[in-house]
């Protein structure tokens, strides 16, 4: 069966769902799990050994080390502060990478199938560590977020690089039912990511100049998608604060 024909097999799995997705109304993505205008923080690796934020409404905590299949060694602690503010979200870093093994079959040399793999089984790899690190809770977590930047290693190929998403998204919506949405800017997606447009997918904004910037609200990754959040990197405190849409 040629790659594509086997992709189509897991796409076709989750075209059902695409097509009700569809027919419900559009507010049943956009609300998400933040109150609109509600601000939380984003921690992970780098606040290891810091104190927790404090006056926050929900906290959406970093699985992965930086990259894909490397460890947050305080994410557990993260994670009972996530719970203690509001509803936990969970992100995850992503790169590009090529693997043989994982969900499809792929010939030597068939670099989109192992991309797609790579993302796949790096998704499974960050929820199989939440899972060990939590005693199970993180399992409960609905809105899980991938986090695709261009300090990470891409391909100049946004083809290729795109099969690494596809590969992540498959594995938390289409395996596990989750609510999986896109962190980045407009430009890094451009560059890494080209024109794919994946549905029903929320997106969660970096860049923007302070907590009132509401014009990142609607500057979505690509068209049609839904801003659920905007990241604004506060110096005065040294920690990413987040305005839900």
């Amino acid at each position: 069966m040629a790659f594509t024909r086997r992709l189509s097999v897991f796409a076709s799995a989750s075209l059902a769902a695409l097509t009700l997705s569809a027919l419900l109304p559009s507010a049943a993505f956009a609300a998400g799990p933040m109150s609109s205008g509600s601000v939380g923080s984003d921690i992970s690796w780098p606040q290891c050994g810091s104190a927790a934020p404090a006056g926050y409404s929900f906290g959406i905590i970093g699985i992965t080390g930086g990259k894909p299949f490397t460890n947050n060694d305080c994410f557990a602690n993260e994670f009972a502060w996530s719970q203690s503010v509001g509803t936990p979200q969970l992100y995850l870093n992503l790169d590009y990478g090529l693997r043989r093994d994982g969900p499809l079959w792929c010939s030597e040399g068939e670099t989109g199938c192992e991309a797609y793999n790579y993302g796949y089984e790096a998704a499974a790899y960050a929820y199989r560590y939440a899972a060990e690190q939590t005693g199970g809770q993180s399992r409960g977590t609905a809105t899980w977020w991938l986090d695709v930047e261009t300090e990470n290693y891409w391909l100049d190929d946004t083809a290729q690089n795109s099969y690494v998403i596809q590969g992540a998204l498959d594995y938390l919506q289409r395996s596990l039912g989750r609510t999986v949405g896109v962190y980045s800017t407009h430009w890094q997606w451009g560059q890494i990511a080209g024109n794919f447009a994946p549905q029903a997918t929320p997106n969660w904004i970096a860049g923007a100049n302070d907590l009132q910037d509401y014009g990142k609200c609607s500057a979505s990754l690509w068209p049609g998608a839904q801003v659920w959040a905007i990241q604004y990197l506060n110096l005065e405190i040294d920690l990413d604060e987040n305005r839900a849409c």
